[in-house]
């Protein structure tokens, strides 16, 4: 250990963050606080570990080491001697193999802080403050994910259809001169949902099974205040129009309205294995926007954003309470608003990140001033969100590609950019000081993708998957008696007799039957332009090279082509398909995705965008002005970041520091 150049960190990590976009916007002047840090110190592309994903990177940036050594394989991880379908939720803390750089640190007797910073949840170590620590949209401080309540016809899961009828009943009506209107709204609605590179996922079909007791109810009272048609919303627990929960008129938001719900653990949330999710009743607190309502009340659109729990989402537990009235409520994900990704909603997204970045800056200066920590973590989510739902737009080998959206759809990117920059800003003016070393970064960027192509079919094809239909439900299943390999997100896995509970591959056999999964993969034929969707796949021990080892990753391992995405049908969703619908698939189809990452090669550029990552540091130290010409990999931020600052690298630490970073 040497170095101990700086006294302190900021480390400041973007979700999805793509290097092309940082060169447009910095030389456009629109991100005036990274512009200057990357002019005082060092910028370089940044390799991500593989898979390319959310949680896989945010682990090895915090503990230098490879997927092979911390274990944390995408969103959710396969253990030996389970079923092969069965998988554990990895966005947790105790699935990490190696230690943290907050570890580390208070071993040294540094202390840390952290906001939201994916996999740091639950605390490893007592001595540091943990803002949450779970992943985008998690559901472990949730008691409801984000609904829409409605008059138009239904068209997206998070819309619940309301009907406005003459109101009847109610204390202290206002003026109005149309007949008041009023519908009741069930607040406690609840589905276990949670965000992967899909976007959105439900964990679940049908009604929630998440929330008991009796429902929250609020009564909506519609009036017409100027004689111009309705134009003003109340918002109630009973009907009474004195008493208010919020009055709100089209595009305004409420306040944060504050209720007691009683919170129960779902069956899917059990077989996903998400450990510690609270139980119980609990406070929660959320905000409405009346995001439209038309003069003659045909339309109305109201949103409710998540209900958060009011308690548990802090380390020390005792801070929740003073964040709260200090800080202001918790908050985490609203850039994955529901009106956005819905019905393209632009207006509700940016008031949403605003309110997002907003609360990180006020808390990071917050929690600095009372505890002073050697390091600071902070994560946003925000441009891995916007990737999953624009990045088509700007790819001029788009077949659809329109001039006029891309520069709509590049607008809006820089706008998201801009948010970042301004809590790069807000904190780095109101938490660092010339001995603190500030590093920025993202986890990981993200390319357009437009076809289908999953292993399955392949395999499929080949004999070595078999699906059929269950003789009491109907629905598909996988015949273990017949599969010999089973493909998982970029893994496959070998029923391996011995090691797998439905094994039916004799050992003898393991070499023999990877061949045949390779050749079978290999086969995959886009019959438009000729070319294998496959762009690498090699056998476990070949992957080492690429940080893919121990008993976590799978036998063979393989990536896909840019332009090209399995996510639309990994992680065992063909089974929600029928088996003939299924059986129909081709080697390669249409996809519903707008991007993807975690199925490339970290080095994969296309459409203007690329997998690669984002790092900018500055501080004592640190050369000035420099741009390295080739990329680092992410294994080498902790190391590095640990020498700057004159501290042991994490045990497990995999990585090297990059030594001409520093004069």
């Amino acid at each position: 250990m040497s170095g101990g150049l700086a006294k302190k960190l900021i480390l400041i990590g973007f979700d999805g963050g793509n290097p092309p976009f940082i060169e447009k916007f910095t030389k456009e002047g629109r991100l005036p606080n990274i512009s200057r840090i990357m002019k005082e110190g060092v910028y370089s592309e940044s390799l991500p570990v593989m898979p390319c994903d959310t949680p896989t990177n945010w682990c090895t940036i915090a503990t230098g080491a490879w997927t092979g050594t911390h274990g944390i394989t995408s969103f959710h991880i396969h253990l030996p001697g389970e079923p092969l379908d069965k998988v554990h939720f990895s966005v947790r803390s105790y699935w990490s193999k190696a230690e943290f750089l907050w570890d580390a640190a208070e071993r040294v007797g540094k202390k840390t802080v952290a906001i939201m910073w994916p996999v740091s949840f639950p605390p490893t170590c007592k001595s540091g403050v943990f803002i949450d620590g779970t992943g985008p949209g998690d559901p472990q401080w949730r008691l409801g994910h984000s609904v829409i309540f409605t008059t138009r016809p239904v068209g997206h899961r998070a819309d619940r259809p309301v009907t406005l009828l003459k109101a009847e009943g109610w204390k202290n009506l206002p003026e109005s001169y149309s007949q008041p209107l009023e519908t009741v709204i069930d607040v406690s609605g609840r589905a276990a949902t949670v965000w992967t590179e899909k976007g959105w996922e439900s964990l679940q079909t049908g009604s929630s099974e998440n929330l008991g007791g009796p429902s929250i109810k609020h009564y909506v009272l519609v009036v017409d205040s100027g004689g111009s048609g309705y134009d003003k919303v109340i918002i109630a627990r009973e009907k009474d129009a004195a008493e208010p929960l919020a009055v709100l008129r089209p595009r305004e938001w409420s306040g944060w309205i504050y209720e007691k719900l009683e919170r129960r653990i779902s069956e899917v949330e059990r077989r996903f294995d998400f450990r510690e999710l609270p139980t119980g009743i609990f406070e929660g607190y959320f905000k409405y926007k009346l995001i439209d309502l038309s003069s003659d009340a045909s339309k109305f659109v109201l949103f409710r954003t998540d209900i958060f729990m009011a308690s548990q989402w802090a380390y020390p537990e005792s801070l929740t309470k003073e964040i709260i009235k200090n800080v202001g409520p918790f908050i985490e994900g609203l850039e994955l608003a529901q009106p956005t990704i819905a019905y393209g909603d632009w207006e509700t997204y940016f008031e949403s990140i605003d309110m997002q970045v907003d609360w990180q800056i006020r808390a990071a200066k917050y929690l600095t001033e009372k505890y002073n920590p050697d390091l600071l973590f902070v994560q946003i989510h925000t441009q891995d969100a916007i990737n999953h739902q624009l990045s088509r737009a700007i790819d001029e080998g788009n077949p659809e590609y329109d001039p006029e959206a891309a520069k709509i759809a590049w607008e809006r990117f820089a706008r998201t950019y801009e948010d970042v920059d301004e809590l790069v800003g807000g904190i780095v003016e109101g938490c660092s000081d010339e001995e603190t070393l500030i590093v920025l970064l993202s986890d990981h960027g993200a390319v357009p993708v437009y076809k289908l192509s999953w292993v399955g079919v392949a395999l499929m094809r080949s004999g070595l998957l078999t699906y059929a239909k269950d003789p009491e439900t109907g629905k598909t299943i996988i015949d273990w008696s017949k599969t010999k390999a089973y493909p998982w997100r970029t893994y496959i896995f070998v029923n391996l007799k011995g090691r797998e509970p439905n094994g039916i591959v004799e050992p003898e056999d393991y070499d023999k039957v990877r061949e045949e999964i390779l050749q079978a993969i290999y086969s995959l034929n886009d019959p438009e332009t000729g070319e294998c969707p496959i762009a690498l796949a090699v056998r476990k021990e070949d992957a080492a090279i690429l940080g893919q080892w121990g008993e976590r990753v799978g036998d063979v391992i393989y990536y896909l082509k840019p332009g090209y995405t399995d996510v639309d049908l990994d992680r065992n969703q063909a089974v929600n398909l029928p088996l003939e619908k299924l059986r129909e698939l081709r080697d390669v189809e249409p996809s519903k995705q707008i991007c993807a990452h975690h199925q490339f090669l970290p080095t994969v550029t296309y459409g203007g965008m690329s997998i690669k990552a984002v790092f900018i540091m500055s501080g004592p130290g640190v050369k000035k002005g420099y741009r390295r010409r080739t990329p680092i990999w992410q294994v080498d931020v902790a190391p590095t970041i640990a020498y700057a600052l004159g501290m042991p690298a994490p045990a497990q630490c995999d990585g090297k520091v990059v030594y001409d970073f520093f004069e």
